[in-house]
């Protein structure tokens, strides 16, 4: 038996980027997606979704038993992110592949009972099936791969502040950010890492490679010969300083009597090396060491000629790097001799290594580990 349910899809471009439309069976996919509920308890915003209303359900669910059952609208999907905010591993993906290149057909993977899909739009519509006699409905879906949770909850504003079902303020804090404050501490991990991502696309290594949807491939002035996704670079940053990007954005959002604590109302967390950096607001710091492993693995890795198929330019490799930054920081420090010394010189004990076997350097989380492992292995060596 297949460990995945596959479906037919369409790919639609659209300027916000391409997204798959399909069809799902309610009951499936009640099984592979979730939704946070968004509560305000003492001016505190949690969730990421509206609060689910039992009175609403159960009168979905009685049009769902009727004759007149009808839901045109697509649910709205986005693949690949877990409810703690974090990025699924590689060989726990909803993958798709084309199989129709003229009409634009693709089919699409989900592990099976995986809760992989985050519900952006349609909450009501899909959990209402829970009090229905009748699950076996198809819905239409639209899913969109690896996006980033702050461009989830910019697209859930967006839909429902331009139907004028939501008030705007509060359509962006249902998933809690500030979305509209120019002030970073109240900025969640995800926020500050998605700021990065765009900040290093703008310059140094990474000018041009960084993208979070497919259009940018087509816009893009600068003509690059690799690229890694948004949601790769915003999980390799996130992964130096949050065990649970969720539970610090409920955190973050409490209020005291004056304001919303944001930053201020985290604790450390020794294994997450800029964590403390993090929380007193220093994104200065951060940026920096972000930029030095960027010139580091450059300067080693991916301006050497003969790197053109190597691991190291492709998302596996990139996530190893930082898992041995991650390693390289606990072991020796965060300080500017770490940054401009160890690491460059750690690194550089792997340039003759050859990350462009396949076999050895899969793309999935064991080759990640085994570039990890090798990393590690070489920078022992005297």
């Amino acid at each position: 038996m297949s460990d995945f349910h596959t479906f037919k899809a369409l790919k639609i471009e659209q300027p916000f980027g391409d997204y798959f439309s399909c069809k799902i069976p309610a009951d499936i996919l009640r099984e592979i997606s979730y939704s946070f509920e968004a509560t305000n308890t003492g001016g505190s915003i949690e969730g990421v979704q509206r609060f689910l209303r039992k009175d609403r359900l159960l009168d979905i669910a009685k049009f769902i038993d009727s004759e007149s059952a009808a839901f045109p609208n697509p649910i709205i999907l986005a693949a690949n992110y877990l409810p703690s905010g974090r990025l699924e591993e590689e060989e726990n993906r909803c993958t798709f592949k084309e199989v129709d290149k003229d009409f634009d057909l693709y089919e699409i993977r989900i592990p099976k009972q995986s809760k992989i899909l985050s519900i952006i739009d349609g909450q009501h519509r899909l959990f209402a099936f829970d009090y229905a006699k009748h699950k076996d409905m198809d819905l239409v879906c639209s899913i969109y791969f690896d996006l980033p949770t702050p461009y989830q909850a910019y697209l859930f504003s967006t839909i429902n502040f331009n139907q004028g079902k939501v008030d705007k303020s509060l359509a962006y804090q249902l998933f809690g950010y500030e979305l509209d404050s120019e002030d970073s501490k109240l900025w969640p991990p995800e926020t500050l890492a998605v700021y990065f991502a765009r900040l290093f696309n703008e310059d140094g290594p990474l000018k041009g490679r960084v993208r979070y949807r497919t259009s940018d491939e087509k816009r893009t002035p600068v003509k690059v010969d690799w690229t890694l996704s948004t949601a790769a670079v915003v999980e390799a940053i996130i992964s130096l300083i949050s065990r649970n990007p969720k539970d610090d954005r409920y955190t973050m959002n409490q209020r005291d009597i004056i304001d919303i604590k944001g930053r201020s109302a985290l604790k450390d967390d020794s294994n997450f090396p800029l964590r403390d950096l993090y929380i007193s607001n220093n994104d200065k710091a951060i940026e920096e060491v972000v930029q030095y492993t960027l010139e580091a693995a450059d300067k080693v890795f991916w301006s050497k000629e003969g790197y053109e198929n190597s691991a190291m330019i492709k998302t596996i490799g990139f996530m190893a790097l930082f898992k041995f930054l991650k390693f390289v920081l606990n072991e020796h420090g965060v300080s500017k001799n770490t940054m401009l010394e160890v690491l460059p010189s750690l690194l550089q004990k792997s340039e003759s290594t050859n990350f462009s076997d396949s076999t050895q350097f899969p793309a999935s989380t064991k080759g990640m580990n085994s570039i990890y492992n090798k990393l590690i292995e070489n920078s022992n060596r005297n």
